[in-house]
Order: C-alpha cells, then sequence, then structure tokens
C-alpha cells in the first residue's frame, strides 16, 4: 500500500509547459519561459533546452516542480503517455539513469525487484554465493517468498548460468539481465 501524498502531483500541463521530453534519449529538458521581461531572458539565457535534474544517492534522477521533488522516469512516463503512472516503473535493463520510454514497463512491487542487481555475496554474479568450503559456487532464486537452491557449481560461471535459466523460467520478462562482459559471457556459455 503506498503512503498518501502530501501535496497533489502537478497537472500534465504544467510538466508539459516547463518541460520537454525527448523519447529516445530519456532526457527532460526545461523549456523557453514566454515573454520579454528581464527575468524571463535571465532564466532563458541560463536554463532553457538544458537537461534538468540531479542524481540522488538512490542511483536516480530527481526533479523539482514546484516544492516538490518527483523522479524522473515518473515524469518521463507522465509526459510521454499524458498520465501519471499508477504503481511502479521498472528499468527493462536495470540502469536506473536510463530514461528512454523503451527502456520503462509497468510493474509492480515483486516483478520491480525482481529486475534489481545482484544481491550480496563473494559473485559478481546474482543470486551466487560461495559455498561453504570457499573452493564452490551455489546459486539460490527467490520465486513467491521462498528462496530456491539452484546447485553447487565449480566454476562461477556455471552457477551464473543457472541463475539465469531459472531466471528466465521463473521470472520471464522481469528476469534480471546482466549487461557488458557478464551477458556476454553467459550467453556465449548459454549457447555451447
Amino acid at each position: 500500500m503506498s503512503r498518501p501524498r502530501k501535496h497533489p502531483l502537478p497537472s500534465i500541463e504544467e510538466l508539459r509547459r516547463r518541460f520537454s521530453y525527448d523519447p529516445e534519449s530519456g532526457i527532460i529538458r526545461t523549456r523557453e519561459r514566454e515573454g520579454h521581461d528581464a527575468l524571463s531572458l535571465a532564466y532563458n539565457r541560463r536554463y532553457a533546452n538544458k537537461p534538468i535534474g540531479c542524481l540522488m544517492n538512490v542511483g536516480y534522477w530527481w526533479i523539482k516542480v514546484g516544492k516538490c521533488c518527483h523522479l524522473g522516469h515518473r515524469i518521463a512516463w507522465a509526459l510521454h503517455y499524458g498520465a501519471w503512472p499508477d504503481g511502479e516503473l521498472d528499468h527493462r535493463d536495470g540502469n536506473k539513469l536510463n530514461n528512454a520510454i523503451t527502456n520503462l514497463r509497468r510493474s509492480n512491487r515483486v516483478q520491480n525487484s525482481v529486475n534489481s542487481r545482484r544481491s550480496g555475496g563473494a559473485s559478481i554474479y546474482k543470486g551466487v554465493t560461495r559455498a561453504k568450503d570457499r573452493k564452490k559456487w551455489r546459486c539460490y532464486i527467490k520465486s513467491a517468498g521462498q528462496s530456491i537452491y539452484l546447485g553447487t557449481f565449480a566454476r562461477e560461471e556455471d552457477a551464473a548460468e543457472a541463475y539465469m535459466r531459472a531466471a528466465q523460467e521463473i521470472q520471464g520478462e522481469f528476469a534480471f539481465n546482466p549487461m557488458g562482459r557478464i551477458r556476454s559471457a553467459i550467453t556465449i556459455s548459454m549457447a555451447t
């Protein structure tokens, strides 16, 4: 259950008056202010058509609208679709800074937490930890609040591969999709 809001959300008209959104790059920019008075001209010289927002300690873009700060991906959704999202939004690639509209999707709390980065342990892969003998690797996956043991493996990459197979089977499109060299290592080993 979500908390009640202290301040109402800004209207879509107000957002569109203040900001422009590029759905391909995910960048939100300030719009020029109308008028030829000194304040409007000074504002336009300094802020117009520049990316807006700041990176907060949790890794998301925050944008101040009026007295309140709002998450950048929620503003991006509202600007693109013309309505505030109901519920949570998930970043498909796990990158909290990528607010391209193709990277955002509706989700619930469980789906959003499934598509998160690795969870603890000494491994660079999600769901993989050292075995008690410190020579092997074991992996687990969570499903419906239960932790499912997937096995113990000699190589860290084999444990990560087992996790990826189970994640695709259990979590479907919301399964964590590693990026960079991890993805290529798993893709190569899964292909063989």
